[in-house]
């Protein structure tokens, strides 16, 4: 079988999303318990959020590597390939390994009736089990595809640390309208126990984050009052700053990280902080060493100096407020912006959210989006409530919009992506960029 072939069959079970009969765990879990509960014996960090839960799992990742221990990363959802989502060591799952392990579900899947088949991400999150059980990692790293407590990921009985990034909206109709509501989803990720390491800023949300950590008994530490960082320094394409953590007492100074946005510094500190609850030993050069070499491509990335073209994949209320407050802080001038965001997002939002650090604004499709993709007039009529008409570009075709808004930037303006990781994972092909990892 093919890798093409693999995921034809793969992508055709379709989500949960889609199909609300599967929104549940049941199916997951069945086939787990027939392959032996490979999910229960793997140490696991666990991180959900709204924003950040990506960086923050490859941080953890890339601290666990340095310090030698073999470390599995899942993650979701993919840039360019979707081989991307599980790695060990910052080495992606190979094709024809990804075909086997595929492979070896098959004969279960066959005896199963459709309405028992685990969706798309569940097999995926299935293989990744598999996958890092049978090459013996140390640790895992897990990131949350949607929420926490139906996610796929949440099958495992107990983490090492839960870490719960920053809670703001995105997907409501599948985690709820209110803040409290989506921080009840993404606290259900909390184990019996487990160390939890959060950073949320709404009230709301963060006292059902503490009552779910005190219901099963787990010590809790949140930024800004267990943990913090201050002497922050920003330069062209890294930030330095100092990490202080008051439980467990500990102090990092200088810690590097490439990238310039304030919530990259955060995430770091999140990493910092989960291992340092976890148990697990570890110098403080290995913790620096670990998060300088960590690079998460499609944040704040740069993908060409002449002109400057930076991506982001930001795509919905908080991130591009993040997003905004970083450029801001980093450059004294506008963007051009080259902009898709797919339908389910609150795309009124996103646009008033950036429209201060937008100079002239070009829209196109979301490539490689399917059903999922908004209508090109549509984005042209909410862009229209915020910007005047010179200063909007339609272009349809994805790749002729980014050589045109390129061409357009040229060396009187920075060029901005952002809007959809399928958009950004796009741009990072058009510019010839597949590295993964800088380690």
């Amino acid at each position: 079988m093919r890798l093409s072939e693999c995921l034809d069959e793969i992508f055709a079970l379709g989500g949960k999303i889609n199909q609300p009969d599967k929104y549940g765990l049941a199916n997951i879990k069945r086939v787990l318990l027939m392959l032996g509960n490979p999910e229960n014996k793997v140490p696991y960090f666990h991180i959900t959020g709204t924003k950040g839960k990506g960086s923050t799992s490859n941080y953890i990742a890339s601290i666990l590597r340095e310090h030698g221990y073999k470390t599995g990363l899942y993650i979701s959802p993919s840039l360019i390939s979707t081989l991307e989502r599980i790695s060990i060591n910052g080495k992606l799952i190979t094709p024809l390994e990804f075909v086997k392990y595929y492979e070896s579900l098959k004969p279960i899947y066959k005896n199963l009736k459709n309405d028992e088949l685990p969706s798309t991400f569940e097999t995926f999150t299935i293989m990744a089990f598999l996958y890092f059980l049978s090459k013996n990692v140390d640790y895992g790293v897990l990131e949350v595809g949607l929420g926490g407590r139906l996610d796929a990921t949440n099958v495992i009985e107990r983490s090492v640390v839960s870490i719960i990034t920053d809670i703001s909206f995105d997907h409501q109709k599948y985690l709820g309208n209110t803040l409290k509501e989506i921080a009840f989803e993404k606290s259900k990720i909390i184990k019996k126990g487990s160390p939890v390491v959060f950073n949320v800023k709404s009230d709301e949300a963060k006292a059902v984050i503490l009552e779910e950590a005190q219901r099963n008994n787990s010590p809790y530490y949140e930024f800004g009052k267990d943990f913090d960082v201050s002497n922050i320094r920003k330069f062209e394409h890294y930030s330095e700053f100092d990490f202080i953590s008051k439980n467990p007492k500990a102090v990092f100074e200088g810690i590097k990280i490439k990238g310039i946005g304030d919530y990259q510094i955060i995430d770091a500190s999140l990493a910092i902080q989960s291992i340092l609850v976890s148990g697990i030993n570890f110098t403080t050069n290995t913790v620096k060493e670990g998060l300088f070499k960590a690079f998460w491509p499609g944040r704040l990335e740069v993908v060409s100096k002449n002109p400057l073209v930076i991506i982001d994949g930001a795509h919905n209320d908080a991130s591009s407020q993040v997003l905004k407050y970083s450029l801001k802080r980093s450059f004294d001038t506008k963007f051009v912006v080259l902009f898709s965001m797919l339908s389910d997002k609150d795309i009124r939002t996103f646009l008033s959210n950036i429209q201060e650090i937008t100079s002239y604004l070009f829209i196109t499709t979301t490539p490689n989006s399917y059903s999922r993709a908004m209508n090109i007039e549509m984005l042209y009529t909410l862009a229209r409530e915020l910007l005047p008409k010179n200063q909007i570009f339609i272009e349809e075709d994805p790749r002729r919009a980014y050589f045109r808004a390129k061409e357009f930037a040229s060396n009187k303006l920075p060029l901005l992506v952002t809007g959809s990781l399928y958009l950004v994972g796009f741009v990072r092909v058009l510019e010839n960029i597949f590295t993964f990892s800088r380690n």
